[in-house]
């Protein structure tokens, strides 16, 4: 069945869409690699002048080149998808209790960008402050994704095509739009006819198949992190830069269930003012971790 939309969420679309009131849309996102928030901006490069010799340098790299879907879903590439990322540890295995901290952004982030070709360096550190060894998991502490995905909107007898632009705080102490969030706080706006109808509140789900892809989603603490496997060998010695970069596919990475409900139709993203069907992932497909 549907799954049930918070009900603040519920009441804020059901209301305004009735009575065809209309709200503006809310700010746009930084621009890619830019620090996001207000809390200040993190020093990618480790201070004015950079980390001093060589460094490692991590990327994020997106496609979205075909991927083979086996899940038996529905799914669609969202559109304009960034996501915060505010630390990278490494563990020398997979329950390393004492993870080497690469860089760690404190209460910001770096907004990456999630879009077919976008590379993002979202952090870095001197290659020697890395100890030697192979490190078989990267963990990497994520603030928030936004993105923008199509929806038909089931109401009043009505089948409303538009656009679901998405919010979503994954950590807490995440600084958007000028307000300081918390895990699970959102900002859903749904876009038809070049009209907004914006909502948001606090406790939203997570993506119901956290695992996948060579990554699993974790949160604890109030923080989520992507724990990837990887095979990486880091060598301080080199006399060089490092690049530590994440390929992440995103094609149809927007996973959903369809349910056979009157005005339903397959591989249409189905919702109405008070449920939609089941989302089991909104994340990547894949993460592939490897050194350049």
């Amino acid at each position: 069945m549907p799954r049930r939309l918070p009900a603040a969420l519920a009441t804020a679309l059901l209301v305004p869409l009735m009575l065809a009131f209309l709200v503006p849309l809310a700010g746009c996102p930084p621009e890619r690699g830019e620090p996001g928030g207000d809390a200040g901006t993190p020093a990618l490069d480790g201070g004015a002048d950079g980390p001093a010799g060589p460094q490692l340098v991590f990327h994020v790299r997106t496609s979205t080149a075909p991927f083979p879907h086996a899940d038996g879903l529905a799914g669609q590439t969202a559109r304009d998808a960034w996501q915060g990322i505010r630390s990278l540890h490494l563990l020398r295995a997979p329950d390393d209790s004492a993870p080497v901290l690469v860089f760690d952004h404190g209460d910001d982030f770096v907004e990456a960008g999630y879009n077919d070709g976008d590379d993002t360096i979202v952090g870095r550190a001197a290659l020697a402050s890395i100890p030697a060894g192979v490190y078989v998991r990267a963990r990497i502490g994520v603030t928030h994704s936004r993105y923008t995905v199509a929806s038909t909107l089931h109401v009043a007898g009505a089948a409303i095509p538009g656009d679901y632009d998405c919010l979503q705080a994954l950590s807490d102490r995440t600084t958007l739009d000028g307000q300081v969030r918390a895990l699970g706080w959102y900002r859903y706006t749904f876009l038809t006819a070049g009209h907004a109808y914006p909502t948001e509140g606090s406790n939203a789900p997570l993506p119901l198949q956290p695992e996948t892809g060579g990554f699993t989603m974790k949160t604890f603490g109030g923080q989520t992190v992507y724990d990837v496997d990887a095979a990486l060998a880091v060598d301080p010695s080199v006399g060089r830069d490092v690049a530590v970069i994440a390929d992440v596919n995103m094609d149809h990475s927007f996973r959903w269930q369809d349910e056979a409900l009157p005005g339903y139709l397959p591989g249409v993203y189905d919702t109405t003012p008070t449920s939609f069907e089941p989302v089991w992932r909104f994340g990547a497909n894949s993460f592939a971790l490897s050194l350049e």
